[in-house]
């Protein structure tokens, strides 16, 4: 469906920080890349995440801003429980707990929560539809 995301953050090294923790129980590693940008990708391999600082609510140069709805597909209900537990832990808040959730789809478990720079993330196990 996409070849990559972009996001916007405040601050680069504290979103380092909070997407090293949330992305590693969800099989992403960052990704060498340039000195303004943070770049993650599935076992440390080609970048599909990609965050760019903002300046005033606009990312310097980039297409990318605040704001971003995004859903991390998870492995398992384990991998959803450690991602989510590593986001409150670096500084995030929480939207939905981690858990089942009949009311979006039968079989839906998952959490959403904000980062510390008001993007809404997801983690998804099991299906949406």
């Amino acid at each position: 469906m996409f070849d990559h995301l972009s996001v916007g953050v405040r601050d680069l090294a504290a979103a380092r920080a909070f997407y090293d923790a949330f992305l590693a129980p969800l099989g992403h590693a960052p990704v060498p890349a340039g000195e303004t940008e943070l770049a993650y990708g599935p076992g440390g391999a080609a970048a599909q995440f990609y965050l760019y600082p903002v300046d005033g609510g606009q990312v310097a140069g980039q297409v990318a801003g605040l704001g971003a709805h995004i859903a991390f597909a998870a492995d398992s209900r384990a991998a959803v429980d450690a991602a989510y537990a590593a986001a409150l832990a670096g500084g995030a808040v929480s939207v939905r707990a981690a858990g089942l959730h009949p009311d979006i789809a039968a079989g839906y478990y998952g959490a959403v929560l904000y980062d510390p720079d008001g993007n809404k993330l997801e983690i998804v196990a099991g299906t949406m539809h």
